[in-house]
């Protein structure tokens, strides 16, 4: 299961968000109010989900993400709510509680839920593929759309990367 770090440079902000995610059941790994923390902790993990602010003391949500491995998802909190080109998702401030553990709950599901039929992922290779060619895309910015894609509609990752399939059939036709 994915860890997750809180990255926030005001402590009580950074333990209210603890508190959200731990009554929706959620464990936090870590609160670090600096980004060279952050990837401190995160060299010793596997995978995670860095919750951060938009800009920290040290660095931005952007620069921890591209200093991070494949396997971790950044969620940044402030700014505008689209995914930065370089991957990185982003909500508002203020945040809407529902809107937020919504999106915790897809960027936890994605990469730790095994995938046994490799129809699924085969699918969503293939759509990551038409994403990357067709939007200039790479392959983290692509997988990170999908997710984002995902929790907008409220349909399961595959499902949303067959629609991204189908639209590219129909411009083939």
């Amino acid at each position: 299961m994915k860890s997750i770090i809180i990255a926030y440079p005001v402590r009580s902000t950074a333990l209210q968000i603890k508190n959200v995610l731990e009554k929706n059941g959620y464990t936090v790994s870590h609160i670090c109010a600096t980004g060279a923390s952050v990837l401190q902790i995160a060299d010793s993990m596997r995978e995670g989900l860095i919750i951060s602010a938009s800009i920290l003391r040290d660095m931005t949500a952007v620069h921890i993400f591209e200093n991070l491995s494949a396997d971790f998802d950044v969620l940044a909190l402030g700014g505008e709510a689209e995914l930065y080109s370089d991957g990185v998702l982003t909500l508002p401030l203020p945040l809407d509680k529902a809107d937020f553990v919504s999106t915790v709950a897809v960027l936890m599901s994605s990469g730790s839920v095994s995938r046994p039929a490799e129809k699924k992922s085969d699918i969503v290779s293939q759509a990551k593929s038409i994403l990357m060619n067709l939007q200039e895309m790479s392959e983290p910015q692509a997988h990170t759309y999908l997710q984002h894609q995902s929790m907008l509609t409220g349909k399961k990752l595959e499902q949303t990367a067959q629609e991204i399939i189908r639209q590219f059939r129909g411009f083939e036709d």
